[in-house]
């Protein structure tokens, strides 16, 4: 599934700080601009012309200088089940194939305004996934905990709970959360309100309404939707789009 995209020069305040690792992958296609990566294993200067995948499974962070700003093509993909344990940094110019991809992507962009994933870039975002695939660059977890993932994502809406998804995999509830841990970095617990909130985050983008949003992720007290969401991103959903060029 793919949660945001865009193309474009990023402001002056533009930053990311992911403090936990994420349910999803930012793919950015670095075209100009200065931005210093960090995680708790690498400090990275990121090259133009690269395509970088960044980590599902660690806490990151970023910061351009204002002065040479980001600018890039940029994506936020949900590679369920699959998993990324580190930055993965790829030259495009040297792959045929992934240039046309991501210039493809671009261009459909550039000509469609609107910010809402369409058919067309779901398509476009699943064939770079499904390369990312090929290539072995990302990695899938056991099987059992694969299952627990996609459920997660088939099921957003559901009341879900670490008993039901332990019963699935046919684990003691302590040791599938150890296990799940282990490989994602997060508990079942706090994995399933990320996805929740980066569901709704693009559906908020896409103007669909609060209360569906909040129904459509779990939430059928809009209040609770709310609360969870201001506590998750440190604003309201009806303020979705004014923060968006800040953090993307």
């Amino acid at each position: 599934m793919l949660f945001l995209r865009g193309s474009e020069i990023q402001g002056a305040g533009w930053h990311v700080t992911e403090k936990a690792p994420t349910v999803y992958c930012r793919i950015y296609y670095l075209y100009s601009g200065q931005v210093l990566y960090r995680d708790t294993n690498t400090v990275k200067q990121l090259k133009t012309d690269h395509l970088y995948v960044f980590p599902s499974t660690l806490p990151y962070q970023m910061q351009h200088d204002p002065n040479d700003p980001i600018n890039c093509l940029f994506l936020h993909v949900d590679i369920a089940p699959y998993l990324l344990s580190s930055l993965l940094e790829l030259p495009v110019q040297q792959d045929p194939f992934l240039q046309h991809l991501l210039e493809a992507m671009d261009t459909y962009i550039h000509s469609h305004e609107s910010s809402e994933i369409d058919s067309v870039m779901e398509a476009l975002a699943n064939a770079l996934v499904s390369y990312l695939i090929s290539k072995g660059h990302l990695q899938a977890p056991p099987g059992k905990i694969a299952d627990t993932i996609m459920y997660i994502s088939d099921h957003p809406g559901e009341k879900i709970t670490v008993e039901l998804l332990s019963e699935l995999c046919g684990y003691h509830k302590q040791y599938y959360i150890r296990l799940f841990s282990a490989h994602l970095g997060t508990t079942p617990h706090q994995y399933l309100i990320s996805y929740r909130m980066k569901r709704a985050f693009s559906m908020l983008m896409e103007g669909k309404s609060v209360s569906e949003t909040a129904d459509t992720v779990g939430y059928p007290e809009l209040r609770n939707f709310i609360r969870a969401f201001k506590k998750y991103y440190g604003y309201s959903p009806s303020q979705v789009k004014k923060y968006i060029h800040y953090t993307n």
